[in-house]
């Protein structure tokens, strides 16, 4: 491991993110085409410091608190949806990387404080064991950014300790050792590049795997071991507002673009923003937009505050933490069906970005995370004193 090259990035990471969306949004169009985040967006993310938010601070990282960053994603995503994706999920991956054994960490940005990750997290695949590790292969899907992407972690079924059974793991693979799949072709997100890997008899060391449940269970043990408070986070209940984020970058844009567009047009009978059914599509969508992000900052802020004073998370704020991930998408959602359609015919046409932003919301809504009926039902079971029915919470 070389710490030469290693330097923490220095940068107010919300206003850095602001400060590229004009590029982001010039761009939007060629990133949406050519189904992958162009290198120019890479470079300006690097650069500005926010492809290291989560990464751990002594390995070159910002370490930022979690209400920051997704802050910062969410700012992007009113340039560029695909951009501001990819950029949560690889800071998404890099504070669960922070709670593996830190020789993991090491691997990665030891000699590469760049390093970028991008995964496959359906558990898949087939392990056989290995003197000090596991022998991997398989195929993952949904693999966000994974065409910048210096390692791969992916989720394979390893058996637990002692044997009784198995669980889904996190193992790290580097990318020699992957095939990219190209089958990326959708409606929404084009340009995440969220294609297949394939990885055939990879070495992965014990180090470079952990427990998905763990991520969640864990919290306490690594409180204890004194791990920086970020990546003490419960996983599941926090992390993924990352993924959430974006959301509110594509409403907030599509509202501006939306208020813009109408303002100026008018009708035989007058202007349309003095019609009332126009005003009231406009309140309730800001509204929408604003209750969405007051979820996601308190449920940040609280669970890292949480963290500081070393205290795990109780179940119910963790199942409330997933509640929110996905309702705060579904609020942002009905506020952009509801403009877009309040918006008439021209928005249908490619050339109008609110039809890539209405694709892009569905897109964000149909990951799994994020599925309101499945974080509701959730909740609903915990707030009941029923048990959650999933491990990962």
């Amino acid at each position: 491991m070389s710490t030469a090259a290693i330097e923490t990035p220095d940068t107010d990471a919300i206003a850095a993110a602001e400060a590229l969306v004009p590029a982001l949004q010039a761009r939007a169009a060629e990133t949406e085409a050519s189904r992958s985040v162009p290198a120019e967006n890479i470079a300006a993310l690097r650069d500005a410091g926010l492809l290291r938010m989560g990464q751990p601070r002594r390995l070159g990282g910002g370490e930022l608190p979690l209400d920051e960053s997704v802050e910062a994603v969410s700012r992007l995503a009113r340039g560029c949806a695909s951009t501001a994706w990819v950029c949560g999920v690889y800071n998404d991956h890099a504070i669960t990387i922070g709670m593996f054994d830190p020789r993991a960490a090491d691997d990665i940005w030891g000699d590469n404080p760049d390093a970028l990750v991008s995964a496959g997290f359906t558990p898949s695949g087939n392990v056989e064991r290995a003197d000090g590790g596991w022998q991997l292969s398989g195929t993952w899907g949904w693999s966000s950014g994974c065409d910048h992407a210096d390692w791969l972690m992916v989720v394979a079924l390893l058996p637990k300790p002692g044997g009784d059974g198995v669980e889904a793991s996190f193992c790290l693979v580097p990318r020699a050792d992957v095939t990219i799949d190209d089958n990326w072709h959708v409606m929404g997100l084009a340009g995440t590049g969220s294609k297949n890997l394939v990885i055939e008899d990879a070495f992965v060391p014990d180090h470079r795997t952990f427990s998905m449940v763990e991520t969640n269970e864990d919290s306490a043990g690594r409180l204890k071991r004194n791990v920086p408070p970020l990546f003490c986070l419960p996983r599941t209940g926090s992390v993924p507002f990352m993924l959430a984020a974006p959301a509110l970058g594509v409403a907030e844009s599509l509202l501006a673009l939306h208020i813009k567009t109408l303002g100026g047009r008018s009708m035989r009978t007058g202007a349309i923003s003095e019609l009332p059914t126009m005003q009231m599509h406009v309140a309730e969508a800001a509204t929408e937009i604003d209750s969405a992000r007051l979820l996601m900052l308190r449920d940040c802020r609280e669970a890292m505050a949480a963290m500081r004073a070393g205290r795990e998370l109780t179940v119910q704020e963790r199942a409330r933490g997933r509640r929110d991930q996905a309702y705060l998408v579904t609020l942002c959602r009905r506020a952009i069906d509801r403009l877009f359609t309040a918006a008439g015919a021209n928005s249908i046409f490619l050339d109008n970005e609110m039809q890539r932003k209405f694709r892009d919301i569905h897109a964000i809504g149909g990951h799994v995370a994020l599925n309101w009926d499945v974080a509701g039902t959730t909740y609903g079971r915990v707030a009941f004193g029923l048990d959650p029915a999933t491990p990962l919470i």
